[in-house]
C-alpha cells in the first residue's frame, strides 16, 4: 500500500524569511515539530526558547537563540532527551518557563511572549501562528 504523501503550501516569502530568523529555535520538518516558543523582545535583539520534539525519536530538546544587533548571534542546543513521564515533562516546562520569565524580568522587559503548538499542528497552522504573533516583533 502506498504511503500517503503531505502536500506542502507554499510559503509566502515573508513566511519563510520569518521562518528562516527563527531558527534554530524553531525548526519545521515532518519529524521534528516545535510545541513551545517563548520570545522575549530587546531593544537590540531577540532572546528565544524553542521546545522542540522529534517523533521518531519520541524525546524532547530545547534550543536557545540569542539574536543580537550589536553581538555576534548565539545557539545553544540541549541533547535529545525522552521523558520519564509527563509529570517530569510538566515539571522541565514549567522550570524553564520560570527561568526564562525570570531573564526578560532582569532584562527589563514584560513577560515573554508563549506561543504553544499542539502536538497535531499542522504546518500550515503553526507557520500562520508565528506569522500573526511575530511578524511585527522580529
Amino acid at each position: 500500500m502506498a504511503k500517503k504523501r503531505r502536500t506542502k503550501k507554499q510559503l509566502s516569502p515573508e513566511q519563510a524569511a520569518l521562518l528562516a530568523n527563527l531558527l534554530p529555535a524553531v525548526e519545521l520538518t515532518p519529524r521534528i515539530r516545535p510545541r513551545l516558543l517563548l520570545v522575549i523582545p530587546l531593544a537590540t535583539g531577540q532572546l528565544l526558547l524553542g521546545l522542540l520534539y522529534h517523533t521518531r525519536k519520541q524525546a524532547w530538546q530545547w534550543r536557545l537563540r540569542v539574536r543580537s544587533a550589536t553581538h555576534q548571534d548565539w545557539a545553544h542546543r540541549t541533547h535529545w532527551q525522552q521523558a520519564a513521564d509527563v509529570l517530569a515533562l510538566a515539571t522541565s516546562i514549567q522550570t524553564r518557563q520560570t527561568e526564562f520569565a525570570e531573564l526578560a524580568r532582569q532584562r527589563g522587559t514584560r513577560a515573554p511572549l508563549r506561543l504553544e503548538f499542539p502536538a497535531q499542528a499542522t504546518d500550515e497552522e503553526i507557520v500562520q501562528a508565528l506569522w500573526s504573533s511575530l511578524k511585527d516583533v522580529l
